[in-house]
């Protein structure tokens, strides 16, 4: 079957969908409407009607920057209309089957507009937090305050498990022991993580490893694991060299993203702190 005859076809359907259970006297016609795809009533401009529900300018130009048209143009504007009155038809038609009225639907439908809101939200947020120059340069001495003038080549190994670390470390602490060795063992036994992290600054790990890295010398291994929010450590410090941050010109709009990024983690932390989250014992048993 071609498109258009898909095209036909769906309406075809979803007309009769919509005047199902309508028979009778115009008074049951009037009281047994179909449910509209659309949830609540559009505003603006209406640009098409589909089986009397309206589709505006503002969610035509949504729908075609979501597939990357330009409404400005006349072809892609007929193109964005064509896709989304045939989207329309066959949600018409889906309620006419019911489907909006299964719990997996309903959820699926939720979880779409939560999505988009929180998106929406973080987006319009991280804007209003841009930094300028200013603040950006005083960001920047932060970040190069914390990083250093020395870098690591560093190997690694993470648990959840804290025994399974601490055997990790007394298998690295044997002497003469090979600590790619229990690397390459830790990763068939399970480890999160066992491989080499390259050259890495302080300012790239968490603070409790950071600290931990910079006690030890060249060649040597954490003599504990190291707990952090991501599990147990078991790190080997394999060399160091002298580290020089790059000029605030070459980084200035990485920083921008970086900054961005902490202002939204701290405004999430915030929201936790102050939100009730309550957790059904039973549904973490599950």
């Amino acid at each position: 079957m071609n498109r258009k005859a898909l095209v036909l076809v769906l309406a075809a359907l979803a007309t009769a969908s919509l005047v199902t259970g309508c028979t009778g006297s115009p008074e049951g016609a009037a009281t047994q409407a179909a449910p509209r795809v659309f949830a609540a009533p559009l505003v603006g401009e209406t640009v098409l009607t589909v089986n009397g529900e309206a589709i505006t300018a503002a969610l035509l130009d949504a729908f075609a920057r979501g597939r990357g048209l330009d409404v400005s143009v006349p072809e892609q504007r007929k193109q964005a209309l064509d896709l989304l009155t045939e989207s329309l038809l066959v949600a018409q038609d889906a309620i006419g089957t019911g489907m909006h009225t299964r719990d997996d639907v309903e959820a699926a439908l939720d979880l779409a507009r939560m999505q988009v809101l929180a998106a929406r939200h973080l987006s319009e947020t991280r804007a209003q937090l841009a930094l300028g120059e200013a603040e950006l340069r005083a960001y920047y001495d932060e970040v190069t305050a914390r990083t250093g003038d020395t870098e690591y080549h560093l190997r690694s190994i993470l648990h959840a498990d804290p025994a399974a670390a601490q055997a990790a470390t007394e298998k690295a602490l044997v002497p003469g022991a090979d600590f790619t060795a229990v690397v390459a063992e830790a990763e068939k036994s399970g480890a999160l993580q066992a491989r080499d992290l390259g050259w890495l600054n302080v300012g790239q790990l968490p603070e409790e490893l950071a600290e931990a890295v910079k006690a030890l010398k060249d060649g040597e291994v954490t003599a504990a694991p190291v707990q952090t929010r991501f599990g147990w450590h078991v790190v080997q410090r394999v060399e160091s060299r002298p580290f020089v941050a790059p000029p605030f010109e070459q980084v200035q709009e990485r920083l921008r993203k970086q900054a961005g990024d902490r202002a939204l983690e701290q405004k999430l932390e915030a929201l936790r702190e102050k939100a009730v989250i309550v957790v059904p014992e039973a549904a973490v048993k599950k």
